[in-house]
């Protein structure tokens, strides 16, 4: 029992209001919590994970539209591989048929004193040097003929201007060309005008022997095609004995043909 205040005492303090209840939750709770929401976030990205493309590649070089794209300039300023440079010069020289296509036209204008000229073919058309044969041609009007081979002599000339022989018949192309002695034959040079003067003028130049088979000697020599040989004849006919073909080598013996332009002397 309380004992009664006396007189002069203070009463007593009220007592302390009772603790609120605890709202936390239980600690079996938070164990659930833990694994429940990892789970749940594993369930969601594997639902919503499968619809996704996934991240975007990048576009491997060279598949950009290069019509969109401007040129790179290539190493060194040189153009692209794409694009025609301009041609880079020959250093080759050129061919002695390269020389013939630019042989001048020949002009066959006839001067007081000569017909017209007339035209026709003449040629060397050598045999094997066993047959022991040696060609004449008359420059005359492009005639040949043969007789027997009598190192490089000829025995009845005939009027021939030149003479075709083989020198020493070892099995080898060795046939010579040589103007006959007493006659006016001479080479006009590939680059030199085709016509009456010049070719009368070269005629008295002479024609020493010339061994066809020999590419080199021809060349220095100037007997290429497009060149013409030219004489004056025992007649007073200025003839022009073009070379536009030549065929043969060091082994085979050379063949030679072309027109034949020739100026009559009229009385």
């Amino acid at each position: 029992m309380s004992t009664p205040a006396g007189p002069g005492t203070p009463p007593p303090p009220p007592p302390y209001p009772p603790s609120p209840p605890r709202t936390d939750p239980p600690r079996w709770a938070w164990w659930v919590g833990g694994i429940a929401i990892p789970l749940v976030g594993i369930l969601v990205t594997v639902a919503f994970g499968g619809k996704d493309s996934g991240p975007v590649a990048a576009p491997a070089p060279g598949t950009v539209d290069s019509a969109t794209q401007p040129a790179s300039p290539s190493p060194s300023g040189m153009p692209s591989s794409k694009e025609p440079g301009p041609s880079a010069p020959s250093d080759e020289a050129p061919s002695a048929s390269a020389s013939a296509s630019a042989s001048p036209e020949a002009d066959l204008t006839a001067p007081d004193g000569y017909a017209k000229a007339l035209s026709t073919m003449w040629g060397l058309a050598p045999v094997p040097c066993t047959q022991h044969e040696q060609q004449l041609i008359d420059l005359d009007d492009g005639t040949s003929r043969t007789e027997d081979e009598n190192n490089g002599a000829a025995q009845e000339p005939g009027g021939a201007e030149l003479l075709y022989w083989p020198d020493t018949c070892t099995g080898l192309g060795d046939y010579q060309l040589r103007a006959l002695p007493n006659t006016r034959v001479g080479l006009l040079r590939v680059d030199a005008p085709k016509s009456f003067d010049s070719c009368r003028a070269a005629a008295g130049t002479g024609f020493g022997a010339l061994a066809l088979s020999e590419r080199n000697d021809r060349e220095d020599r100037g007997f290429v095609e497009g060149a013409a040989l030219c004489s004056v004849t025992d007649k007073g006919t200025v003839a022009m004995a073009v070379i536009e073909h030549i065929s043969g080598d060091a082994v085979d013996d050379v063949s030679v043909s072309g027109p034949l332009h020739v100026w009559a002397a009229t009385p």
